[in-house]
């Protein structure tokens, strides 16, 4: 069917460390070419606006992915010393072998409650 590049972050909310599928990127000229694409992605993705000085370490953990780690310092109002913080991608590439859209809902039907 269709190549893609899927970047995966990893996130923290409420204290649990969840992987989130952030970002997918078709790509034409088949898988070649989107092999090229995500090793590209991998070294350079960033969501906003990348800190100044940040750091990164990409690893190519099989042909068609990587493991990124993304670091920077940040000085927290209060400490003598900066905090180095860490974040983590996966970058992949993927063919598209299925895809089906949900099915749509009909819109709530008029009753009592709904005037």
């Amino acid at each position: 069917m269709s190549w893609y590049v899927l970047v995966e972050a990893n996130e923290y909310h409420s204290g649990d460390n969840v992987w989130r599928l952030v970002d997918k990127v078709p790509v034409d000229g088949g898988r070649e070419a989107a092999i090229a694409r995500a090793e590209e992605t991998s070294r350079t993705w960033v969501r906003g606006t990348p800190p100044e000085g940040e750091g990164r370490l990409v690893f190519r953990t099989s042909e068609t992915s990587w493991l990124v780690e993304r670091s920077s310092y940040k000085q927290y109002e209060g400490t003598s010393d900066p905090i180095k913080q860490t974040r983590h991608l996966r970058v992949s590439v993927a063919e598209l072998v299925m895809a089906r859209e949900p099915a749509r809902l009909d819109p709530p039907k008029k009753g009592w409650l709904r005037r």
